[in-house]
């Protein structure tokens, strides 16, 4: 890739073009082989055969979905970021070796609410509606970095088999795996927020950033 060139090639697997409303500069690509950043989004549940649990009674999955999305990512190169947004997120968490809470309360309020961001503790607010989230705390810690995590603990329970307390609530998560692209999840919904918004904003300049690490 050309680290030169202003305009982000975008690939969102599925075709749910919408997601990339947020990444400025972008240019929308069809095939995954020509894209800068490949997106994975939102929708039913990740099955949890894939990470090796139980269901919740509240998980609804799709694995003919899971799986095919697991092919998909074995085509990403190194040089290219995955993002994951919202379910999307917590499939790369999967993916990476991590398991999902398979229900937490107050994440579908269908609105904004803060986030903190760990080298900041600078506040920003973004979208959420979720009932399940990534639960990163059992790989290794050198494999991911926790960027940002919900202000204040919003959740009283956090359900979901082999699952225990976490220590906060991570939302947006950078996967670094050895053989792996680096991997960017994003647990709201910065799709949903005008371009001027300051998250919007920070996550473009992350995504930038990753991208021209990988040059």
């Amino acid at each position: 890739m050309n680290t030169m060139l202003k305009t982000k090639k975008v690939y969102v697997v599925g075709n749910q073009v919408y997601y990339a409303n947020f990444i400025t500069k972008r240019e929308l690509v069809d095939d995954i082989n020509d894209a800068d950043i490949i997106i994975f989004t939102g929708g039913d549940d990740v099955d949890p055969s894939l990470y090796n649990c139980k269901p919740h009674p509240t998980t609804y999955s799709n694995l003919q979905r899971d799986l095919a999305e697991r092919e998909e990512f074995k085509k990403i190169r190194p040089d290219q970021l995955a993002v994951g947004i919202c379910r999307g997120s917590q499939f790369l968490c999967v993916i990476n070796g991590g398991i999902l809470i398979q229900n937490v309360e107050n994440h579908t309020i269908r609105t904004t609410h803060p986030i903190t961001e760990v080298s900041t503790d600078k506040i920003y607010e973004i979208t959420s509606t979720h009932h399940q989230m990534q639960y990163p705390f059992i790989i290794p810690a050198k494999y991911w970095t926790c960027l940002f995590y919900s202000t204040g603990r919003r959740s009283s329970i956090y359900e979901g088999d082999n699952v225990k307390f976490p220590p906060y609530e991570p939302e947006i998560v950078l996967y670094n795996r050895p053989n792996l692209p680096k991997c960017l999840a994003i647990q709201g919904h910065p799709e949903y927020m005008r371009p001027e918004s300051p998250i919007v904003i920070r996550i473009n300049e992350i995504i930038d950033k990753l991208i021209s690490d990988e040059n």
